[in-house]
């Protein structure tokens, strides 16, 4: 069941489980006890979301990658542990993995279970994304990055966590990736959400309404919130491990109406303007 903002996280390592470019995706299922809906293993709906939030993963992952900033600051990570994969691979920054209590709380748990110790440069942080006073303290450029947070809130709401970031960047440097420009669509196109529990969550919570209108609507409002678009992510199918699996399970009809339907997202790199 789908009650809180939080759950969601939670639910979409289904997902995420399925890929092998996701770090710990699978454990975090596993932990949570998450499996597959029967028969959707053999669904070409459930394989586009799962082609969508694995690319969705890799997108920021090719700005961090490109990133020479010592710092990252990551919002509402959910159940994601990519700090944790750099962190182990790149002592030389300085990693803090933010989110909401309860979900910093069950990650500190999980890396206790698995006996994974803390490393020394990754820093679980409770944050409010919304709330100036619970972002940390900085002293030199940060890369700030998220995914899968803007949507649930109206403007009024995106436009204070555009404050806080952007208050953030101008003090220290640096750059504001987002994988959230999501446009206005049908949710049921592909039909990924077979119990509708998707759908329910998404009516109660108005994430259709906060999605943008347009791409130009979306760079109009952060203009107007202080920041310039960058850099735009451009896919990289080649490098998705669930891609296969889509053309697989999707009949010429299906794959063609997902062409058809066009990006529904995007992922900024954005930085304040002057």
């Amino acid at each position: 069941m789908l009650a809180h903002v939080t759950d969601t996280a939670r639910e979409l390592m289904i997902f995420k489980a399925q890929t092998t470019t996701i770090p710990y995706a699978r454990e975090v299922a596993e932990h949570f006890k998450l499996a597959a809906p029967e028969g959707a293993l053999k669904d070409f709906g459930f394989w586009a979301s799962v082609v969508h939030f694995e690319m969705r993963f890799r997108s920021i992952e090719h700005f961090i990658e490109k990133s020479s900033v010592p710092n990252i600051l990551e919002l509402s990570s959910g159940y994601a542990f990519r700090g944790l994969q750099h962190c182990l691979r790149r002592p030389d920054i300085v990693y803090i993995d933010s989110d909401l209590f309860p979900v910093v709380a069950e990650k500190s748990r999980m890396l206790q279970t698995w006996g994974i110790p803390l490393p020394p440069n990754l820093h679980l942080k409770r944050i409010d994304a919304t709330m100036a006073e619970t972002y940390p303290a900085l002293s030199s450029p940060v890369s700030v990055v998220n995914e899968g947070l803007l949507m649930y809130f109206d403007n009024e709401g995106k436009a204070r966590i555009m404050n806080n970031i952007r208050a953030i960047l101008q003090e220290h440097g640096g750059s504001w990736t987002t994988s959230d420009i999501y446009v206005r669509h049908d949710t049921d196109t592909v039909g990924s959400d077979r119990d509708k529990k998707w759908g329910t969550f998404f009516q109660k919570n108005k994430v259709n309404q906060n999605y943008f209108a347009s791409f130009e609507a979306a760079e109009q409002f952060f203009y107007d919130n202080g920041f310039t678009v960058r850099d735009r992510y451009e896919p990289e199918f080649e490098k998705l491990s669930s891609v296969p699996m889509l053309f697989q399970y999707g009949d010429e009809a299906q794959l063609q109406a997902l062409r058809e339907r066009g990006r529904i997202q995007e992922t900024w790199q954005l930085v304040p303007r002057h």
